[in-house]
């Protein structure tokens, strides 16, 4: 709890995304910001209560040989493609030419 309080990114949302939206929606209707914050947190809490009652459901497949493999060669493709975005920022900074 003390990690989503502290946490960043719903503050900033509501700065940049969801107050602007508010203010728009209030000018629209005022029952509309009522609407967008109902539907939001409807849908925020309700993908988190799916992808929780998802992986209540695979936790065999968590254990398989399958998944360890998969988890191996999706992180191969992160050292790769972070390879590749270090050799493109050293380009944009003119430290090697290319």
């Amino acid at each position: 709890m003390l990690v989503n309080a502290l946490s960043p990114h719903p503050y900033l949302f509501w700065f940049s995304v969801g107050a602007p939206t508010m203010t728009k929606a209030m000018n629209l209707n005022t029952s509309a910001p009522l609407a967008f914050i109902i539907s939001f947190y409807f849908f925020l809490v309700g993908t988190k209560i799916v992808l929780a009652l998802l992986i209540g459901h695979s936790k065999s497949f968590l254990r398989d040989n399958v998944y360890i493999y998969i988890l191996r060669i999706l992180g191969l493709i992160l050292c790769v493609f972070s390879m590749v975005l270090f050799y493109d920022g050293l380009k944009l900074l003119g430290i090697i030419q290319g």
